[in-house]
């Protein structure tokens, strides 16, 4: 069960790096300002990693006894 919820993380960061770098680069070209989705979609991100992360350093440990 936590290996299909990290993997669905990953998939969820990697689709919403995608998204946001193109917000970021279409938004001022329609002269949108898209400050707080952008904003948004990046705290997401970095619970996601920050999450994905301590459950290597877990495992990594964990391994190292």
């Amino acid at each position: 069960m936590v290996d299909k919820i990290k993997t669905v993380a990953k998939y969820i960061v990697n689709i919403l790096a995608i998204v946001n770098a193109l917000l970021v680069g279409i938004l001022p070209i329609w002269n949108i300002n898209g400050d707080q989705i952008t904003d948004t979609i990046a705290v997401v991100i970095a619970v996601l990693s920050t999450y994905l992360l301590g459950n290597k350093v877990v495992a990594t440990k964990k391994s190292d006894k």
